[in-house]
């Protein structure tokens, strides 16, 4: 298992640094120095020529090792080492773990070579919107002192995390690019009907009108959903009117824009793409009995009454941007298998248990630098706490009495701030955890298409 290689190595590398846990302290200017005791930029392997740098696989070894060492340390025996334990004769788990960091290096490489060769190119844009993404990465892991902690943990610096991201706007580049109408790999509709179907994927469009306040999930009184259901009946009457299958769309279309209570709609103009288990049951069962340009007739789930429109696969924006991450994944492996590698000594010597124990030692002395610099701080603090109780009791009651209510209404004033700021975030996770929920079911959330 351990040894089998990645399908889909090229993905978001700000995903990535959401899963590890971020670390905090000080370190040098080249964390695989600190680490390991030679410099970043020594080359372990070449890939077509190119080098690969210790600083660009050390990244991915650390966050493999993070993803599966939870899972790994179950397999050994009480005094084993893990790394040592045999996943397949004569292949230990550091044999594994050193091969699928080195798969993942490959892959960034290649595609960036390839990019390069085809015309593809991190651009000015891709590079605004990278410091957009970054600027939300770091507020999400706590600000700028813990994104600088993370790097170091993970052996990255700056310039080396940004190379590494700039790799996935060049795969959404070739993978939009190379398969675009016009050129000799776009797919026909037979191509997108047949991956549709192999993946399992539907699509559809519905009008929605509600049986429940979304707010409080309170279910409507029974006259309520006597004039939702006549109201859905109403609509239906107007669809199953369209004779024309052309127009039966857009007549869909002005019907559902104008009544549908999903709120998922204004995310969601062109439809739904799921699989099973993605939906409601009622709602998917509903469009799997339908055939593609068939509207259904009112199905009711917990949400509500649903007038469903299944869509032709072929047509959908969606279903072709997934066949075209599939076909980039597929052609992206291909050249990962045909690259020549050759590795330096100082990759061959390279122990994943060695590595780990240093890593591990590392970030216990990020994490206890910065538990001293916040003892050293706390205790600054108090002393100034102290020095300014010596200046009140000397300044007299009055004095006093004014420095309290100022601090107390500062403090107030910030409080209020936070607050505010906690409310406006619960009102948005609020809105995200609404939003498509009048299709979709709350235990199996629709995947959207990164990458």
């Amino acid at each position: 298992m351990m040894k089998t290689i990645v399908r889909r190595a090229v993905g978001a590398v700000l995903a990535l640094g959401m899963t590890v846990a971020l670390l905090s302290g000080c370190g040098g200017p080249d964390p695989v120095k600190d680490v390991m005791g030679y410099s970043g930029s020594t080359v372990f392997f070449t890939v077509n020529g190119e080098d690969v740098t210790a600083e660009e696989y050390l990244f991915w070894l650390a966050n493999q090792i993070d993803a599966n060492i939870s899972y790994l340390s179950m397999m050994a025996e009480e005094g084993e080492d893990i790394w040592d334990v045999e996943v397949e004769e004569g292949v230990t788990v550091g044999d594994s773990i050193k091969d699928l960091a080195q798969q993942y290096a490959v892959m960034y490489n290649v595609v960036a070579a390839k990019g390069e060769e085809n015309g593809y190119t991190y651009t000015e844009e891709d590079k605004a919107s990278y410091q957009e993404d970054l600027a939300a990465a770091k507020e999400q892991m706590g600000g700028e002192e813990a994104y600088q902690q993370w790097l170091k943990g993970m052996c990255l610096t700056e310039e080396g995390f940004e190379k590494m991201s700039s790799v996935s706007f060049i795969n959404e580049h070739m993978a939009r690019g190379m398969f675009r109408d016009g050129t000799e790999n776009a797919p026909t509709a037979e191509d997108l009907t047949q991956f549709a179907n192999d993946q399992d994927l539907l699509a559809a469009k519905h009008i929605l009108l509600l049986t429940k306040d979304m707010t409080t999930g309170e279910a409507y009184d029974q006259a309520k959903k006597d004039e939702q259901k006549a109201k859905a009946e109403d609509l239906l009457a107007q669809l199953q009117a369209v004779t024309d299958p052309e127009q039966l769309e857009t007549k869909f279309d002005e019907l559902m824009n104008a009544n549908s209570e999903d709120t998922g709609l204004s995310s969601n103009p062109d439809g739904y793409v799921f699989s099973s288990g993605e939906m409601v049951e009622q709602f998917e069962t509903a469009t799997r009995e339908l055939e593609p340009g068939q509207i259904s007739g009112i199905v009711e789930s917990d949400y509500g009454y649903h007038i469903i429109l299944r869509l032709d696969p072929a047509q959908v924006d969606d279903v072709r941007t997934q066949w075209e991450n599939n076909q980039m994944s597929t052609l992206s492996q291909q050249w990962v298998e045909e690259a020549e590698i050759e590795t330096t000594e100082a990759y061959d010597n390279l122990s994943v248990s060695d590595f780990y124990d240093k890593l591990t030692a590392y970030r216990d002395t990020l994490t206890a630098e910065e538990e001293s610099t916040e003892t050293d701080s706390t205790d600054a603090t108090d002393g100034t706490d102290s020095s300014t109780d010596g200046s009140t009791d000397a300044s007299g009651a009055a004095d006093d009495s004014q420095t309290t209510d100022g601090q107390s209404d500062g403090a107030q004033e910030q409080s209020d701030s936070a607050d505010s700021q906690g409310d406006g975030t619960d009102s948005q996770e609020s809105a995200d955890s609404a939003d498509g929920e009048a299709a979709q079911d709350t235990d199996g959330q629709q995947e959207t298409t990164d990458q």
